[in-house]
């Protein structure tokens, strides 16, 4: 959905179905990468066993969802009619509004999520605070950004 939205071009829809396309496999070599980790780094390496999950567990998420994403493109190219249904599903003012919702809620919900769990971890582990206070800052940061970019473009 994320890729929808960053890759909806209001004037040519198949255009943004192309580029989709190539986000998918821009993702689906992420997914590569993940498996080669996995398979030529992690057994040499001293990490542990759920460290380890993380390659193989990460790697299937990311190939799957790029695979689905490239399957699912490539047929709304090769199939005009499902393409223009999905054009007026994806372009419906109503269905964007809720989509921009759903991202600002759950942008909201994770940020103070984020900060409560401070509490909790710092004393637990100083460095898992530390990782989760640079997520708390970037993600300032990013809406800050964001806001100054969007303020001038519209």
């Amino acid at each position: 959905m994320l890729l929808k939205l960053m890759l909806l071009s209001t004037g040519n829809y198949e255009k943004s179905l192309r580029q989709r396309r190539l986000a998918a496999a821009a993702l689906l070599l992420v997914g590569i990468v993940g498996f080669f980790c996995y398979f030529l780094l992690v057994p040499g390496s001293v990490l542990d066993d759920h460290a380890q999950g993380f390659y193989l567990g990460a790697a299937s998420g990311i190939s799957a969802g790029a695979l689905i994403l490239l399957f699912r493109t490539q047929y709304l190219l090769n199939h005009p009619e499902a393409q223009k249904k999905a054009k007026v599903r994806e372009t419906d003012e109503r269905e964007q509004a809720i989509v921009r919702q759903a991202f600002q809620s759950a942008g909201l919900v994770t940020f103070f999520t984020a900060a409560a769990a401070l509490f909790v971890i710092l004393p637990l582990s100083r460095e898992a605070f530390w990782a989760l206070f640079a997520v708390i800052i970037f993600y300032s940061l990013a809406f800050v950004g964001a806001s100054g970019l969007l303020s001038r473009k519209l």
